[in-house]
């Protein structure tokens, strides 16, 4: 089994935000590594994954050796791209498929489920998984995410390299996710491309809502007990770049439980639920049914939406489209 060589290197105070680094002098050469532009997400494109074919840029292997640091402050230094890689991530999952590295994922977490390409993988458990079915696998990278953080030095013990990629905190730290694995893997050029596409999409966005000078106060309820997604998330980050007012503005932890009070006095305009269906089985008609709910101006007015909870809730290169979809939802006149 042919591990990449990697190197952990403690670092104080590194926050969530990927960075990436050429070693240059190892490289020899004078490529620009400062990428050409902006993402993707859990699937983009108007409802597909942008660059589903590498461009011939893409086909050309970037230079190695490529050193990251992770989310838990290690760095990692791969001197080739990983040939067999696990992701424990629905995110990176997507995002790996996305830059063109889907051939190299041997093994995936059971809630990866995008694209469709995923369902020839090998399913491992999401939460606490154990080290065995995947040392099964020969893998050459591990992929965590926040759900598996206590078990990342139990692999790296058993000579696993591990990269640990928390849930990024807002859109442009999806983007930069997008370009580290995109790099890491050998697609460089295709992370780029990616990338850029996504920012152009954004772009688009805030364009469209040059003339927005008050949004509507939105309630995004994550789970029927009324969990919620603070300012200092991902989705707290489309809401802001949608000009919304958030309920849980103000929160100081991710994703707070509110109570049923706190909302009914909040009295918001839009309500989302992305526990809908199987995701939580709720719906308008639930919601109206809440005792004290049918007062709430989203109620009233049948400004309660179920959105997609995969689209909404991975950091992936599908954010852009459900930013998108959410400005079709909370201004259904805009142009």
């Amino acid at each position: 089994m042919r591990h990449p060589r990697f190197l952990r290197v403690p670092l104080l105070g590194v926050a969530l935000l990927l960075a990436v680094a050429l070693l240059s002098a190892a490289c020899g050469g004078d490529d620009d590594d400062r990428g050409a532009s902006p993402p993707a997400s859990p699937s983009a494109a108007s409802g597909t994954t942008p660059g589903g074919s590498a461009s011939a840029a893409a086909s050309v292997p970037a230079p190695f050796p490529v050193s990251v640091t992770d989310s838990g402050g290690t760095t990692v230094t791969f001197t080739e791209p990983p040939k067999r890689i696990i992701s424990y991530s629905p995110g990176a999952t997507e995002v790996l498929f996305a830059v063109g590295a889907g051939s190299q994922v041997v093994g995936l977490d059971k809630f990866s489920d995008y694209p469709p390409e995923t369902s020839t993988k090998t399913r491992l458990e999401y939460s606490k998984p154990a080290p065995e079915p995947a040392l099964a696998l020969q893998p050459d990278l591990v992929i965590m995410a926040t759900r598996q953080e206590g078990q990342v030095t139990q692999f790296r013990a058993l000579g696993m390299t591990v990269l640990l990629l928390k849930e990024p905190a807002d859109l442009a730290a999806v983007l930069g996710q997008v370009r580290a694995l995109g790099k890491v893997t050998g697609h460089g050029a295709e992370g780029e491309r990616v990338a850029a596409a996504l920012r152009q999409r954004i772009d688009a966005v805030q364009k469209r809502l040059a003339g927005v000078t008050d949004g509507p106060l939105v309630f995004y309820e994550v789970s029927p007990e009324l969990h919620t997604a603070g300012p200092e998330t991902f989705i707290g980050s489309l809401l802001a770049t949608a000009k919304a007012k958030n309920v849980a503005q103000g929160a100081t932890t991710a994703f707070p439980q509110l109570s049923a009070e706190t909302i009914i006095s909040s009295n918001p305009a839009v309500i989302l639920l992305a526990d809908g269906g199987g995701s939580g089985g709720q719906s308008p008609a639930t919601v109206m049914a809440r005792p004290g709910w049918a007062g709430i101006v989203a109620v009233k007015n049948g400004r309660v939406h179920v959105i997609d909870s995969n689209l909404f809730n991975r950091p992936g290169p599908r954010v852009v489209d459900a930013l998108e979809q959410l400005v079709g939802i909370l201004y259904p006149d805009l142009k």
